[in-house]
Parts: structure tokens; sequence; C-alpha cells
């Protein structure tokens, strides 16, 4: 009996766990056209006790049989707005030619860790410090 219960713990800790991830991001643009970029979404292979500063809660579904990587990277746009606002970095340049105006600019989101909870159908974004 007892050891039922432990087990029973056991696993509705597992499965109400957060799983920890980094995210970074990198976009330039030129005269608004997409000329480079690069998404990282990647598990921490280390756990350390981090405090969660705030959450994001994104609407999406997660499938029952999908791996949490696979959810994030599908839905990496609708997650990318919950990131704004930690350790971005907007450079813009405006260049005048001859030919016209040159417009440059590059977004950089430095590597923030996270965790992931999935409560009905949210996706809780909890930033780690």
């Amino acid at each position: 009996m007892e050891r039922n219960l432990c087990l029973l713990i056991f696993l509705s800790l597992f499965l109400s766990a957060s799983e920890p991830f980094w995210f970074s991001y990198k976009v330039a643009t030129d005269n608004k056209i997409i000329v480079y970029e690069e998404k990282n979404i990647s598990p921490l292979m280390l756990r350390e006790n981090f405090k969660t500063s705030s959450t994001c809660r994104v609407k999406i579904p997660k499938k029952t049989d999908e791996s949490t990587i696979h959810y994030l990277n599908r839905n990496f746009n609708k997650l990318l707005p919950c990131f704004y606002p930690y350790s971005s970095k907007i450079v813009n340049r405006t260049y005048l030619e001859l030919k016209g105006i040159d417009e440059r600019s590059v977004l950089t989101i430095a590597p923030v860790k996270f965790t992931v909870d999935f409560k009905d159908q949210f996706a809780n974004i909890n930033i780690l410090k």
C-alpha cells in the first residue's frame, strides 16, 4: 500500500514537472527582407535551482504523443513574443544613397533559460534567473 502511494506521488510529480530549456534568436533584415535567421531552442542538461521571474501563457495545445522540444520548435513563432522583453537588442541602420534608401536591422535575443509547464490547453513559459 505504501509502495503504491509512493509510486503515485512520484508519477504525479514526474508528470507535472517542468522541463528546462534555453532560447536564443537572431534575425537580420535588409530592406525588410530576411537575409539571415538563427533560431535555437535546446534542453538544458544541468538542472539547477533557479528563480522564476515571470510567466507567459500561450494557448496552443500539445499532442499527447509529441515531445516538448518538438512542440517548442513547431510553435516557435507563437512563442517568440514571450522572449522579447528579455535581453533583446535591435540595431537599425539606414543608408541614403543615390539609388535610394537602404535599411538594415538586426534583432538579437541573447540566450534565456526557461521552463515549460502544460496545463489544460495552455503552455506556461517561466523565465528563469
